[in-house]
């Protein structure tokens, strides 16, 4: 899955795609997280977490997946709906998490992307900005909270205990 979100927010952010002139979205990935999510038309926010076709629509639409956008909302959002419908997902192989894009252009302008790992797994770590950023996107917490909560972490050598850390929280 991450492959995937990881592959759209990239064509979203080198390639804009004007989304209503995207005729259909080819999406190959590993079959381990293809039945993970392959939820196709999800209703509520818990199946949207087990759907590869909402994650990569979001992504491909706003740029990121994200907390703050990932919510019940988006998952009856319109626009989304008739997005996530374009796409097909077929699995690769047995194991692996790679992923394999093709977005089709009514125009025929097709853009395509391609990786054998996502982010921040072994073969691609997470820069420390990247895994600082991450957290701040992901933890729930205020962005003044969760600054003060990686100084903490960075800073872990330094801590008499992690109540210093559980305390911001």
């Amino acid at each position: 899955m991450h492959s995937t979100t990881d592959l759209m927010v990239e064509i979203r952010k080198n390639e804009s795609p004007v989304i209503s002139d995207i005729e259909k979205i080819e999406i190959e990935i590993d079959n381990l997280p293809l039945d993970a999510a392959g939820i196709i038309e999800p209703k509520t926010l818990h199946e949207a977490r087990f759907s590869i076709y909402f994650l990569a629509a979001l992504a491909l639409t706003e740029g990121k997946v994200t907390v703050e956008n990932f919510t019940e909302k988006k998952v009856l959002d319109p626009e989304l709906v008739v997005l996530r419908r374009k796409i097909k997902a077929t699995g690769l192989s047995d194991i692996g998490l790679s992923s394999n894009v093709a977005i089709h252009m009514k125009d025929g302008k097709i853009y395509r992307r391609y990786t054998p790992d996502p982010k921040g797994s072994l073969e691609k770590p997470l820069s420390p900005e990247e895994l600082k950023d991450k957290f701040r996107t992901t933890s729930g917490l205020p962005s003044e909270t969760a600054d003060k909560v990686i100084e903490k972490i960075m800073g872990l050598e330094r801590i008499k205990s992690t109540n210093e850390i559980l305390s911001l929280v």
